[in-house]
């Protein structure tokens, strides 16, 4: 894979039981919920995507505290983060994932949909939210810079 391919970011939205999944479109502009899979099978689900989609980058949702600290959950996340970039050997960063499941439930009420039916949605809707965030903040500092 040529690094000009690898355009794409994948945001996660860690969780203690499935992980959300979600993708940028190649500009990094727009981030869409992919799938939600069981924490134990996370790592060959990036595998599997890795060969569809080339990303450049792991966006991971960081799940600090309301006092802004971390917490176990937090460590957790950060030992899962590394573990993809060494396996994977692509920049992964932590992105506060303040109120992301919230912000999807939110948008599935939204759309008419009942997220305590529809859990693994919630968690790729989340994931989504977190990858959208970061790619916003991007954009802002880009256009900063310009």
């Amino acid at each position: 894979m040529a690094d000009n391919q690898a355009k794409r970011i994948l945001g996660i939205d860690y969780g203690t039981k499935r992980v959300g999944i979600a993708i940028s479109d190649p500009l990094g502009i727009i981030a869409s919920p992919l799938e939600t899979v069981a924490r134990k099978r996370v790592v060959d689900k990036i595998e599997e995507i890795l060969q569809e989609f080339p990303f450049k980058k792991i966006v991971v949702g960081y799940p600090l505290r309301t006092d802004g600290k971390k917490g176990q959950r937090a460590e957790e996340v950060e030992k899962f983060a590394n573990k993809l970039e060494k396996i994977f050997t692509i920049k992964t960063e932590l992105w506060d994932e303040s109120y992301s499941t919230v912000e999807a439930e939110r948008i599935m009420r939204t759309a008419g949909r009942k997220p305590s039916r529809e859990k693994p949605s919630v968690d790729k809707i989340a994931a989504a939210v977190i990858l959208q965030s970061y790619l916003d903040e991007r954009k802002e500092e880009r256009q900063v810079q310009n």
